[in-house]
């Protein structure tokens, strides 16, 4: 039975076409991915759908009533439920009090029926076959947790349609695979459910079909069987991607730029000893909570080291502070771009130019606009961010132009040593693609480059070396033919 119909959806912000004349159907019980490279348009037509946006033109057809837009307050009547990536939760409240809030919030009374919430909470877990504590207060639990207690909250209001906005990028594999049982719980009771995630495998475990934007338009539809990764990437973006192993050439017998030499911290990690050459990418891989993010952070200045010692370009170090390494050409890009790697709100050119301030003042310690504007528009260019202007705030780009960004302002003090921490989480195909370019160009000038990763395949793609962490020590290293995902696939079920 078809639930949803949207015929000719447009919708024109200044200087982009966001969304051009598309059209869509999904039927109850069905599990529609949405796929498409950012900015091809997936947010703000689901935006549209769940009311947030008012399309310029075509019609949203909910079971025969036709709508030119709807208001959120519609949308949710009709049954529509849009959960986003970044959850909409109340962490200072109980598992019950969330998933039981817009219940308490329409009734209008003076009190709390306590026991009804309970049972409202319980019967919307039992419904996804979830089992959570109640009374626990929900931001002291994991993200998983909160994403099931999001899901439950939606199903409270009668939930028809459930348009689910990359729901997987922050969680753990074994949260993923209880996500995607979830869901096909859902589409067996009959909820026809709308899934957007640049993790293409996920796409193909649960998806009946797929829509595929890009650029505002509609490039078709396709049952699972008539695709593959290699073939729906290439349909989101429109490059041919190969998937080949490309790590760069370098010079073994150079002398290393980098030595850690029985670098270790109190249970953190410890006796780490390894060494980076100029125009290598040496990858780390690891459970979460293996030491591989804390030997970055000792390596950026922000967790000092107890035991060995760092040698950059022959000369010893102990960077005590982010400005300290950076000083010495180490820079790091965090895996957390929103809370850790932009000012939200500032300008592109603004974010580029904060790392390079001395650069770019004049007397009297005042930022210079001139140069703001010139560091900024020279890296613009530089990692291809897809902008009508520098002076536009960072949080109107998509994911993937955020994090060029990020790569932008740490390549303008220009390092010497790149870390990257998860430099493609959340990202799709096409962007992963142009930064993963970006990491080869630079490793071709000679930099170092220690690449972490919970992304098997890109390690393999990028890396000459990759080594295996666990419980805070360097078990083991993949190198030449033993750098496959199979080999890192096995490391890291020995590890767990």
């Amino acid at each position: 039975m078809e639930l949803l119909r949207l015929e000719g959806l447009s919708k024109r912000y200044i200087g982009t076409q966001a969304l051009d004349a598309v059209d869509l159907t999904i039927e109850a019980g069905q599990v529609l991915c949405l796929a498409g490279a950012n900015g091809s348009g997936k947010s703000t037509l689901m935006k549209c759908v769940a009311g947030g946006e008012a399309p310029d033109s075509g019609r949203i057809i909910w079971q025969g009533q036709a709508f030119d837009r709807l208001t959120p307050a519609q949308s949710m009547a009709l049954g529509i439920e849009i959960i986003y990536q970044d959850l909409s939760i109340f962490p200072d409240l109980t598992v019950a009090e969330n998933i039981a809030f817009h219940i308490i919030q329409s009734r209008h009374r003076g009190w709390v029926d306590w026991p009804e919430v309970d049972r409202i909470a319980a019967a919307a877990l039992g419904e996804l076959g979830a089992d959570l504590p109640l009374h626990a207060r929900l931001g002291d639990l994991p993200i998983g947790a909160r994403q099931t207690a999001a899901i439950a909250c939606a199903l409270t209001q009668d939930c028809r349609l459930l348009v689910m906005d990359e729901p997987t990028t922050a969680l753990p594999s074994r949260d993923v695979a209880e996500l995607l049982t979830m869901v096909r719980r859902l589409k067996s009771k009959g909820m026809a459910i709308i899934f957007i995630s640049h993790k293409l495998d996920e796409l193909f475990e649960i998806a009946d079909r797929f829509y595929v934007l890009r650029d505002g338009r509609r490039i078709g539809e396709y049952a699972p069987t008539e695709l593959t990764t290699t073939k729906l990437s290439y349909l989101m973006t429109g490059i041919e991607f190969k998937g080949e192993k490309a790590p760069q050439a370098f010079d073994r017998n150079a002398a290393p730029l980098l030595v850690v030499d029985g670098l270790g911290r109190r249970d953190q990690y410890r006796d780490v000893s390894f060494s980076l050459r100029p125009g290598e990418i040496v990858g780390f891989a690891g459970l979460t909570g293996s030491g591989r993010t804390e030997i970055a952070l000792t390596l950026f200045g922000l967790n000092p080291a107890d035991a060995g010692k760092v040698t950059l370009a022959g000369r010893e170090l102990s960077p005590r502070s982010p400005r300290e390494a950076i000083a010495n050409g180490i820079v790091l890009v965090s895996e957390d771009r929103h809370s850790q790697g932009l000012f939200a709100r500032k300008a592109i050119m603004a974010n580029i130019a904060s790392t390079t301030f001395e650069a770019s003042r004049r007397r009297f310690g005042l930022l210079s606009p001139a140069s703001e504007r010139s560091i900024g528009d020279a890296w613009i260019a530089k990692v291809r961010v897809k902008t009508p202007s520098g002076e536009e705030p960072v949080q109107s780009l998509s994911g993937g132009n955020q994090q060029k960004v990020v790569l932008a302002k740490w390549l303008a003090t220009d390092p010497k040593i790149l870390i990257l921490d998860n430099p493609t989480v959340g990202i799709d195909v096409g962007s992963k693609m142009e930064i993963h370019d970006i990491v080869r160009q630079l490793a071709r000038q000679g930099r170092g480059v220690i690449m972490i990763s919970d992304d098997l395949e890109e390690l393999v793609m990028s890396c000459n070396r990759v080594f295996m962490m666990q419980a805070g020590a360097l078990v083991s290293e993949f190198r030449d033919d033993t750098l496959t995902v199979e080999q890192l696939s096995n490391g890291l079920r020995q590890a767990s």
